[in-house]
């Protein structure tokens, strides 16, 4: 609105300005150069400079009737016709290719800066092509102006002069109005934000009066917060289990239907190569090989998914901890292939743990792809577990980035996570604790920035030990 009509005037202002400014100094420069019209005679370029020039004079007596857009155009237009037939004519004798300096200072008062880039750009290359043109002849300067006489004599120095002081006025009126306007338009703006703050300060005083009354209210929903928070993660963690064993199990039912089929199939043809192209059996042997341990390896994947998906809420099972570890290795096993080298290094003792089987899964899956995805290229994740009295101590190592001093004791707490937004959710250890909780165990962690962390689960086992077999 009213900053936009005090922009117009201003540019409005510094082209009427810059016409008068080229009127004046323009004839004048006209003036002078009708001395080369006495001394060497009639040249076309005089009367196209006298066209340009009376076109400027009546474009400035008019100036106040023309629409802003339509002064910068055709003003735009008289420098670039000025410029580039005076360099047809006298190549780079020419003194109005200075003329070109002004063509962004104008077109920029119309113009977007790129069309201001477009115009400008467009110009030089026709004033190149120009050059060019008289290099090669194609174009040449009368050959009553001899380079070496034109600097001698006082004429060219004189219209030179003039042109600078033409170009000199216009960038120093474009810019004291600029700064004019400017100033105008801040001190305006200084008053309506004096006005501003004054309401603002008016509504800041209600606003304490009302943010009293929120931060009373602030304990109560924050404690109900928390309790939602604590709800929403028993759902999540339900749904999510619960969702999870169902598809595990499906999957697995689904998966080994084909699986045995496959199985059935492969032995089929080792028979029958048996029987009938014995002279190829050594041959396909590896192929056939390939093909059981394939079945055999999506076998193990769907007991895995079967193991993870045994899910109640009482722990009343007895475990198997070391193949649980190893169920999770090999759902994970894409993850690893590439990046981490596991090394088990489990207990020779026997033991018995009784808990629940498909929540002990979740637990260590937590932690090792916590473990995997702090290893940055390749790395080692070591497994040990050890008998020590009656509890049994599960300690994963991993050589990875490692966490900061600050966040250790953070590393449970529900939402907290150290990786980028949408990588992780912040509740995988907080559910492995919960886990271990249930099963009457501890959590600790112990870690080096850069170095690694070392994960340790502690649970208590069964005093009653298992037979030697």
């Amino acid at each position: 609105g009213m900053k936009s009509d005090k922009l117009q005037l201003v540019k409005n202002q510094i082209i009427n300005s810059s016409l008068v400014v080229a009127s004046i100094v323009g004839s004048l420069a006209y003036l002078v150069s009708l001395y080369r019209l006495i001394e060497n005679g009639f040249h076309i370029s005089f009367l196209i400079n006298l066209i340009i020039i009376a076109s400027v004079v009546v474009l400035t007596i008019f100036r106040h009737k023309i629409d802003i857009s339509i002064k910068t155009y055709l003003l735009i237009g008289l420098i670039i016709v000025l410029s580039l037939i005076d360099t047809v004519n006298y190549g780079l004798l020419s003194s109005t290719r200075i003329y070109l300096v002004l063509i962004p200072f104008f077109s920029i008062v119309a113009l977007s800066f790129r069309q201001t880039i477009f115009v400008f750009v467009a110009t030089l290359v026709c004033f190149l092509i120009i050059g060019y043109l008289h290099y090669k002849g194609f174009f040449s300067i009368p050959v009553e102006y001899r380079p070496d006489a034109y600097v001698m004599e006082l004429y060219p120095w004189v219209i030179l002069a003039v042109h600078f002081v033409l170009i000199a006025a216009i960038m120093l009126l474009v810019i004291r109005k600029l700064i004019a306007g400017y100033s105008e338009m801040i001190s305006g703006l200084e008053f309506a934000v004096r006005e501003r703050t004054h309401d603002l300060e008016s509504a800041n005083e209600e606003m304490k009066s009302t943010n009293e009354e929120l931060y009373n209210h602030r304990e109560a929903l924050q404690t109900a917060l928390n309790d939602l928070q604590n709800a929403q993660n028993q759902l999540i963690q339900s749904e999510k289990m619960a969702s999870l064993g169902i598809l595990a199990a499906g999957v697995a039912h689904e998966i080994n239907n084909p699986l045995n089929f496959i199985n059935g199939g492969a032995i089929g043809i080792e028979n029958y190569v048996h029987a009938n192209l014995r002279e190829h059996e050594q041959e396909l042997a590896p192929l056939i090989e390939g093909i059981h341990t394939g079945v055999m390896r999506a076998a193990d994947i769907v007991s895995s998914l079967n193991r993870y998906s045994r899910f109640n809420n009482i722990p009343s099972a007895e475990c198997d901890v070391h193949a649980i570890i190893d169920n999770c290795l090999v759902m994970m096993h894409n993850e690893l292939k590439y990046k981490a080298e596991v090394r088990k290094e489990y207990t020779e003792n026997s033991f018995i743990f009784v808990g629940n089987e498909g929540k002990l899964h979740q637990a260590f899956l937590n932690i090792l792809v916590n473990a995997a995805q702090a290893i940055e290229g390749k790395g080692i994740i070591t497994i040990q577990t050890k008998v020590t009295g009656n509890n049994l101590k599960i300690e994963i190592i991993d050589n990875g980035t490692g966490i900061a001093r600050k966040d250790i004791s953070r590393l449970t707490d529900p939402f907290f996570t150290t990786k980028d937004a949408g990588k992780g959710t912040g509740l995988g250890l907080w559910i492995t604790l919960n886990i271990v909780k249930e099963h009457n165990g501890q959590l600790d962690f112990n870690s080096k920035p850069g170095k690694g962390t070392q994960v340790t689960v502690t649970l208590p086992l069964n005093t009653i030990q298992k037979d030697e077999q």
